[in-house]
């Protein structure tokens, strides 16, 4: 094999390694998302969550989340939501075996009258043999299907992020970062067939 045949196959290599690597790039957040964050940060107890305690191992995330109705683009307010995901090190640790959703990491807030929910917990780790799967479930009470999965740009290959841009019940968040080093995300999820609870 000549010289000029490695060099290109080697190029070839390259180009296609680059394609599929995954961009970890998290940039700061601008001025306005940080007035934005703070919003969150100040809406009523009920609209928030606390799913990770202070001691718990692994990255702060916080999450900035507007519920709407996908055939109409309307917030959703009133709507029970319920999140669960896995610890940093990609174990959920359910109360009970058989249930995925009693996750040792869980917790529910209500919408408030614009839609949103505010989330305080730390990045979930990959789980299983797989790298690049890290996800929150999100489970929106009553709602026709119920179940919406929260991705992370930085933290899914290319095959996710098809997979993802391809379904309407697979969302996915760029993370950002706080002055203070904690990530943020904020994500509109767009549910079909809500209902919502008076």
């Amino acid at each position: 094999m000549t010289n000029s045949i490695r060099f290109f196959i080697i190029l070839v290599l390259a180009n296609i390694l680059c394609q599929c690597s995954i961009d970890r790039t998290i940039i700061s957040i601008t001025e306005i998302e940080e007035q934005s964050l703070v919003v969150y940060q100040n809406l009523e107890k009920g609209h928030k969550s606390h799913i990770a305690g202070k001691n718990e191992p692994g990255e702060k995330l916080l999450l900035c989340l507007t519920f709407v109705n996908k055939s109409d683009k309307n917030e959703l307010p009133g709507q029970i939501v319920h999140f669960y995901h896995a610890s940093s090190i990609g174990n959920y640790e359910p109360t009970n075996m058989d249930d995925e959703s009693t996750a040792r990491l869980n917790g529910t807030a209500v919408t408030d009258e614009q839609g949103r929910i505010y989330i305080e917990t730390i990045l979930p780790g990959d789980y299983g043999s797989s790298s690049d799967n890290r996800h929150i479930h999100t489970t929106v009470v009553k709602a026709k299907p119920e179940a919406y999965d929260i991705h992370f740009k930085q933290y899914t290959t290319v095959m996710g992020k098809r997979f993802s841009k391809g379904s309407d019940q697979h969302f996915l968040a760029d993370l950002k970062m706080t002055d203070e080093g904690h990530l943020v995300a904020f994500l509109t999820i767009e549910v079909k067939n809500p209902k919502n609870i008076p």
